[in-house]
């Protein structure tokens, strides 16, 4: 935060006493997450090695959602109007593929998905949006931690149904391992002024995608997939509010 110094020292002792964080190699008590100088002086003269618990590190490890929700409650919590990109970049998160899950036995979709899901990554993405707002960076209109978070959430939207309401093909097949066979993509080029945003992206099956990008019938079908979008988002955010 703006004019504090570095305090590794009080997250630390904060997940250490949530149970969230282990340190290695010691034995005894350790102060709470509280004050300044004791704190510092009690990490500078132990310096212990410690990380998360292995129950907390394989949730991350594993769910998008979680790791989502972890980097939102940071960035909300320490981050308001301040530059979150290189800390993200530090430590891996400012990637497209942050929200996605990573199952070692299966590559399915959770099957149950909630509003509140949608509506928190919705939140997050237009979090990002306004962080990014006034900025002349030249990366600035793309942000892959922003994107990857709207990609999450049309996916579990689409629930593993290509969303184009005109799909030929076969719409509802997975793969081998269960996973839908869809590709999100921006019904308005993000260089053309569209956004990072469900209400402007669509789940789409590899034949639908090609459809929109290059067919003789793009221009009517894009027009399609913007209301079905529009639609589909508003009808998610209302159902969160009812």
């Amino acid at each position: 935060m703006r004019r504090e110094r570095p305090r590794p020292d009080y997250p630390v002792a904060a997940l250490y006493h949530a149970g969230l964080w282990e340190l290695r190699d010691h034995s005894g008590p350790v102060p709470t997450a509280h004050g300044d100088s004791a704190l510092r002086r009690w990490f500078a003269d132990n310096q212990p090695c410690g990380g998360l618990v292995e129950s907390a590190y394989d949730v991350l490890r594993r769910s998008g959602d979680a790791r989502v929700a972890a980097v939102d409650a940071l960035l909300s919590t320490y981050f308001d109007g301040l530059n979150y990109e290189p800390l993200l970049r530090q430590v891996g998160l400012y990637d497209d593929e942050v929200a996605d899950d990573y199952a070692d036995d299966a590559e399915a979709l959770p099957p149950v998905f909630t509003a509140s899901q949608y509506d928190r990554l919705c939140r997050i993405v237009e979090h990002c949006e306004d962080e990014n707002r006034g900025r002349r960076a030249p990366d600035a209109s793309y942000n892959p931690f922003r994107s990857g978070t709207a990609r999450r959430a049309v996916l579990l939207r689409s629930k593993g149904i290509c969303e184009n309401p005109h799909c030929t093909g076969q719409p509802t097949d997975v793969t081998a391992k269960g996973a839908p066979i869809l590709e999100v993509d921006h019904v308005v080029d993000l260089a053309r002024g569209g956004r990072d945003h469900p209400s402007q992206m669509v789940a789409l099956c590899p034949n639908c995608h090609a459809i929109k990008t290059r067919g003789r019938s793009r221009e009517g079908l894009r027009a399609v997939l913007l209301e079905v979008a529009q639609e589909r988002h508003t009808q998610w955010t209302k159902s969160e509010e009812g």
